[in-house]
């Protein structure tokens, strides 16, 4: 976000806020509280801010909150990054009252999320579960990453062992015992190798029509009102958003 964008009447104003957490969602709240804060200070309106940041994390709608206050906010941008292990950043851009108990007007445009749904069906054809940790889905991405991993791993140890037992039934005068429990063996181990690989590929297809069909967890979309949109949004790599007026 280069700059704030103007807004399209007196009734309200934009304010960025970050925050910093151990998950996104306390990064959000966190940054969420940030922006009730400063609007309740400028309207001189009492605020708890932790009992709004337990609110938020146990599940509450930030709407929610914005009524029991009567602090008209309106979130319309979510970036959300991961500064290190174990630490998240998230920046949030949010429409609100610029004057005591008004409710801003909205009109909602909607952000064609197609595109970052071909993104990430892309990341999951080079790496499966890839798409659904774009999309804020960390562990379906982790499990199906470390799923495609031991079901291939798994068919390919099955099959060297299957391997080995075929050429101890292929070697001169073995025994009838050892070629019967290599036979044995070498069929169970077979067996094992396709029915990984199936599953394998069978794991893949869904990561793939997951990745195209899940929802991103951090809400893309945004809200603005009419008279402010001059030009279409732009999509940064960097910045995730770029807002141009």
């Amino acid at each position: 976000m280069r700059e704030l964008p103007k807004p399209g009447n007196e009734t309200y104003i934009y304010v960025r806020e970050s925050g910093e957490g151990t998950t996104v969602e306390d990064a959000l709240a966190q940054a969420m509280v940030r922006v009730f804060q400063s609007t309740a200070n400028r309207l001189g309106q009492p605020f708890d801010s932790q009992k709004v940041k337990n609110a938020l994390l146990s599940g509450t709608d930030y709407k929610v909150v914005s009524q029991q206050y009567g602090i008209p906010v309106n979130r319309v941008g979510i970036y959300s990054t991961q500064l290190r292990e174990g630490v998240y950043w998230v920046y949030v851009l949010c429409q609100v009252a610029s004057m005591g108990n008004v409710t801003p007007v909205w009109d909602r445009v909607g952000m064609n999320s197609r595109t970052a749904n071909w993104v990430a069906l892309a990341k999951s054809i080079v790496v499966p579960g890839l798409g659904q940790m774009g999309k804020d889905h960390l562990a379906e991405g982790l499990v199906t990453l470390a799923g495609e991993g031991a079901l291939i791993g798994s068919g390919i140890i099955c099959y060297n062992i299957a391997q080995e037992q075929l050429g101890i039934m292929r070697t001169p005068q073995v025994s009838i015992d050892d070629f019967a429990a290599a036979s044995s063996k070498y069929s169970t181990a077979q067996t094992v190798s396709y029915v990984s690989w199936g599953m394998a590929g069978a794991l893949y297809l869904f990561n793939l029509i997951r990745a195209f069909a899940v929802q991103p967890k951090t809400n893309y979309d945004i809200t603005f009102h009419p008279t402010v949109i001059a030009a279409p949004y732009t999509v940064s790599p960097s910045v995730s958003l770029t807002l141009r007026f």
